[in-house]
């Protein structure tokens, strides 16, 4: 077995550019058509600096549905006006405990827990879809960071050769001619939609 004067390193710039080359093409795939989101969710501030969902994360269809399954808790109701005009949610419509109080409330001010209907509209990829988005600038970028890698993988491995002494100095620049040229001529024929680990 020919090298091994970097221990086997090369390998791994090998690796890193292939790895590149799989996310290109994975991002020059054709992408599935989106879907639409549409639906109701509640947020639920129980401290001062910050929100989440109420109860587990659940989707209603309508406002109202959403309304009537949050005052289902006989502790909830509409919120007092102050609260709704301090914008503790982006929509300023709130709901308010009667019972329990926000954690992390600065100056001893007692507020309560608030809730809030919050209506999400968004496109997404099917959740079994393997998309990777990038942009032009992106994509030219990584292949230049492809092309750069593969050279310096070339130089390490005649390197490695040379000093391994399985390469003569003058085998050593020749090689390394050699497999430039080649390469050179294989990135400017490249078909980056193609890639060994592509999906069917």
């Amino acid at each position: 077995m020919s090298g091994g004067y970097f221990d086997r390193s090369t390998y791994a710039m090998r690796e890193i550019a292939d790895t590149i080359e799989r996310d290109i093409a994975r991002a020059l795939k054709p992408k599935p058509e989106k879907i639409q989101e549409d639906y109701w969710t509640i947020y639920e501030k129980d401290s001062f600096g910050s929100y989440h969902n109420y109860k587990d994360f659940m989707s209603f269809g309508s406002y109202e549905d959403a309304e009537s399954f949050l005052l289902r808790d006989k502790i909830i109701v509409k919120a007092k006006q102050k609260y709704a005009n301090r914008r503790f949610f982006d929509d300023g419509v709130v709901y308010q405990s009667t019972k329990r109080y926000m954690s992390d409330v600065p100056d001893d001010e007692q507020i309560p827990v608030l809730y809030s209907i919050h209506h999400c509209v968004y496109d997404r990829y099917p959740y079994d879809s393997n998309v990777l988005e990038l942009s032009d600038e992106t994509l030219d970028a990584m292949k230049e960071a492809y092309r750069q890698i593969r050279i310096a993988e070339i130089y390490a491995t005649r390197v490695d050769w040379m000093m391994s002494g399985d390469d003569s100095e003058d085998s050593f620049r020749e090689r390394i001619k050699e497999d430039l040229e080649e390469f050179e001529k294989e990135y400017a024929t490249k078909d980056w939609t193609f890639s060994d680990d592509n999906d069917e």
